[in-house]
Order: C-alpha cells, then structure tokens, then sequence
C-alpha cells in the first residue's frame, strides 16, 4: 500500500517521512479543503525533506471554477513546483456545470511537464464520473483522488469500486476522506494500493487568542469573496 499524506505545513512534512509515509500531498489551510502553500514552504520541504512531494495547487477555497487571473496564478505555481522538482502537482478544474474543464486542464497538464499530475477532489463534484474518468485517462493523467463523490471514501467506496474497474491499471484511483484505521482496512479490502490522509491531531496552543480570527461569512462556498473596487472607494471617501 502507498500512504500518502495531507501535510499543510513543514511538521506535518516532517512526521510523514518520519513515520515511514511514501509522500506527501503538501497545502495549507486543511479546514477549507486545502490550498496551496507559500513558495516558503514548498522550497523548505524540497530543500530539507527527501519524501516524495505533491503539491496542492488551489488558488483559494470554494468551487474549481477559476477566473482567468486565478487560473494564470496557478499556471505560475505549477511553474515553480516544476522548477524546483517536485514529484508532481494535485489541481483540477471545472466548468460551471461541474464538468471537467478539458481545455483548461490540458493547460494545466502542459504546464505540469515531466513530473506527475494528479486531478483531486474537483472530481467528486463532476454529475457523471465515469464519463470524467475516460476524459482523464486520455488526458494522461497520473491519478485520481476521490472520495466517490461523497463526504468520504467509506460512503463512496461502491463508486471507488467501479472507477478503480473502469481504470483498468491506466490511471491510478486514490481513495481519501475520513481515513482512519477502520476505514483504511476497508479501503485495502476493497483492492486499491494507494491511499491519502492526514493523520491529523490537534495540539492545545501555547496561548489563548483574545478572539477569534474566524469569519464564517468567509467559509460561505456559495461565494467568492474579493475586495471590491465601489466599497474600497466608499470607505475612503468616508474621510473626505
């Protein structure tokens, strides 16, 4: 079995290949689903670290459609990921219908070169996956992480199941979501040799915060927040 790790910061790297782990998928911010980590952090791993590195690239949380200026964001950091040698990048987009952007992912993959590409969880969202699917393995992807279009890979394993036939060796399906030792030995009963979690525990922080930095307003999927040029304008001229 392959055990690879959702790391979202150096220690989480660290522990992996520690523990024995075969790579990591590196990222930041696991409560929003993860996104990509800081140039920092991807050189530190690369330069201190000798596990095999998958970097997530998501420009923000939310849905996998991007605007042109996200999409040129990622381009740019599947560049440097290239550049630097990591072993691969895990990123996907989608059309508004939540099918696979074939245009937009044949980019991504030109982009990619040599080291692997990995189509993430924008997969668990497509209506049809094994129509998805076939459009991945002519693509040339690597692999798929899924978790059968459910919340996790133990609700999706049926799914899991007849994607993992449907791949037929081609294209590798990696179950994740809701890893843990139960699920997992679900999991390898069910034939795949791959799998990804995160192994995470939750350490009580050295100091208390005086409040929270949370604003649910922020975590709404539905929406993409940005700054917006009328109420930055608005603010301003509240002085004059």
């Amino acid at each position: 079995m392959v055990f690879e790790i959702c790391a979202s910061s150096f220690e989480s790297a660290r522990n992996a290949q520690l523990a024995g782990a075969n790579r990591i998928e590196l990222c930041s911010e696991l409560g929003v689903g993860g996104v990509t980590p800081s140039y920092g952090l991807i050189k530190k791993v690369m330069d201190e670290l000798s596990i095999e590195n998958c970097v997530l690239i998501r420009p923000r949380s939310g849905n996998f459609t991007y605007t042109d200026e996200e999409f040129d964001v990622m381009l740019r950091d599947i560049t440097f990921c290239r550049e630097l040698g990591c072993k691969g990048v895990v990123t996907g987009v989608l059309n508004t219908d939540n099918t696979i952007d074939k245009e937009r992912t044949q980019q991504l993959i030109e982009a990619t070169g040599d080291i692997d590409f990995i189509y993430h969880r924008a997969f668990d969202c497509v209506p049809n996956p094994e129509e998805a699917l076939n459009l991945l393995k002519t693509l040339g992807v690597k692999r798929i992480l899924t978790s059968g279009g459910k919340k996790s890979a133990v609700e999706g394993l049926d799914v899991l199941k007849k994607l993992n036939q449907q791949a037929e060796g081609k294209i590798t399906i990696m179950p994740g979501g809701g890893i843990n030792p139960q699920t997992i030995l679900k999991i390898k009963e069910a034939g795949f040799n791959e799998v990804h979690f995160s192994g995470t525990v939750f350490e009580k922080s050295a100091n208390e915060m005086p409040f929270s930095f949370n604003t649910a307003s922020f975590l709404d999927e539905s929406v993409r927040p940005i700054s917006g040029i009328e109420q930055i304008k608005t603010i301003m001229n509240a002085l004059k």
